[in-house]
């Protein structure tokens, strides 16, 4: 009699599910990626002995040489109809094999939300709305297309629409950071209008953070991508507002060749001019497309303002360009651009203060199914050489860190090669190969900081669905 009771209510509980979902139609799709990468000498660690005191601790640590590592990413759209749905885009991990949720017999792994929003078209119209916890970034063009300023879920609301046939707009709110102890806050307001002709596509854009009476230049509300270098809660002083402005470019010209340019500049301003920042980015990249049957190549060109000499010696803010939660790369080593989960060293807050000039040979085949990419790239710190000289054994470094930070007395070569192969049209395997060669300034670091090489290995597969 149990076991037929149970029967009915699960029978119940099946049929009362099928009748809730005939109100939307289900679309499932996702991506998980699974990486096994060997590494070595990442953050040039190898002869970490020259500093001393609270910094050297900083970044002095035993580095694993392999793992293994995976993420599940499952997204649910729920379509009333072409105008109506709702999103759950749900993750789990990124994880490591044997540790944690994944040690042996752990069976503790959380699902996590990673996006859910509802989405709709106003009625009559084709204004489209999101609201909720979604995916939003500033519009770059050069690279891997993803913003310095801001890419990231955020909590927020979006209208987008078209003026004309040829201009757009996005305008939104966003509640970026709170913390209840404190009672503060930082909202981040944004516009961008994409203008498009037949060849060629140009964005302006604008950002505002308006932050709360206590978000001031080192606590957790105001994050770590615009603390100035120096400040602390006892110099820095509150943090007023921060703002963006910006221009996003690509263009066709002479059929084969793409040309995409980027210029942005931040501000951040606050009660006392020690935690203030203000700097900009700028970047360029000019693509063939003529060979793209067995080679796209791409010359490249990126520039961010570093410390100057004021900052270093106590007289002024920063003169790096303040960041709120950025995902940004070129090649896929030192500033990240890896194809699955770990297999880059990308750290964009303490690598600010760079130029870049670098060349891609992207999409190489000779064999279907089987693509290559090479990235060749050489990188050069554009902070003041006294940003570190004089302050060692300091603790009160604010997105300072060796291995990541350059000064003008620093430089990086980088060489990438990359292949994926399409064992199905859904399943992905990759093979990267990184080196890195660091050329640091012992006069500035200290003795045995000097750099040195670092590698890295990865092959893992994704399955896209």
């Amino acid at each position: 009699m149990k076991r037929f009771v149970m029967m009915a209510l699960l029978c119940t509980f099946v049929l009362g599910l099928a009748a809730t979902a005939s109100a939307a139609d289900i679309k499932v799709s996702g991506d998980y990626a699974f990486e096994a990468i060997w590494t070595d000498n990442w953050g040039f660690k190898d002869n970490n002995q020259g500093l001393d005191g609270d910094f050297a601790n900083s970044y002095q640590s035993e580095e694993q040489d392999f793992n293994v590592y995976q993420r599940l990413r499952t997204k649910f759209q729920f379509i009333a109809s072409e105008n109506l749905k709702g999103v759950l885009y749900t993750e789990v991990g990124t994880s490591t094999w044997g540790e944690n949720e994944l040690s042996i017999g752990a069976h503790t792994g959380a699902v996590e939300v990673k996006q859910g929003y509802i989405d709709f078209n106003w009625p009559g119209t084709q204004v489209n709305v999101k609201v909720g916890y979604q995916g939003l970034a500033l519009p770059m063009a050069v690279t891997h297309a993803s913003s310095p300023i801001l890419s990231e879920e955020v909590a927020s609301a979006t209208v987008s629409g078209a003026f004309t046939e040829n201009v757009s707009y996005l305008v939104g709110y966003g509640r970026a950071l709170q913390s209840n102890a404190n009672q503060d806050q930082t909202d981040v307001y944004f516009a961008a209008l994409p203008v498009a002709f037949d060849n060629m596509t140009l964005t302006p854009y604008f950002a505002y953070a308006n932050m709360g009476e206590e978000v001031n230049a080192t606590n957790s509300t105001a994050g770590t991508g615009w603390t100035a270098y120096g400040a602390d809660n006892n110099t820095g002083g509150t943090l007023d507002n921060a703002w963006w402005a910006g221009l996003s470019f690509d263009a066709t010209f002479f059929e084969d060749f793409i040309t995409k340019a980027d210029f942005m500049y931040g501000q951040t301003n606050a009660e006392k001019d020690g935690a203030e920042m203000s700097g900009w980015m700028a970047g360029a990249s000019v693509a063939y497309t003529g060979w793209k049957q067995y080679v796209t190549p791409e010359v490249f060109f990126v520039y961010t303002t570093g410390e100057d000499g004021n900052v270093t010696k106590g007289n002024g803010g920063s003169e790096r360009m303040p960041i709120i939660a950025p995902d940004w790369a070129v090649g896929s080593f030192f500033f990240g651009g890896d194809a699955l989960l770990k297999g880059s060293d990308g750290d964009l807050a303490a690598q600010m203060g760079f130029w870049t000039l670098g060349l891609s040979l992207k999409d190489i085949s000779f064999m279907e199914g089987l693509s290559h990419t090479v990235n060749v790239m050489y990188i050069q710190g554009t902070n003041d050489k006294d940003l570190i000289r004089g302050y060692q054994g300091d603790e009160n470094y604010q997105n300072v860190t060796y291995g990541k930070t350059l000064t003008e007395e620093d430089s990086i070569w980088e060489v990438d090669f990359n292949s994926e192969y399409k064992i199905y049209d859904e399943l992905t395997g990759y093979v990267q190969l990184g080196w890195l060669n660091a050329d640091y300034d012992k006069n500035t670091w200290g003795p045995n900081t000097d750099g040195g090489d670092a590698y890295k290995l990865s092959i893992g597969m994704n399955y896209s669905f």
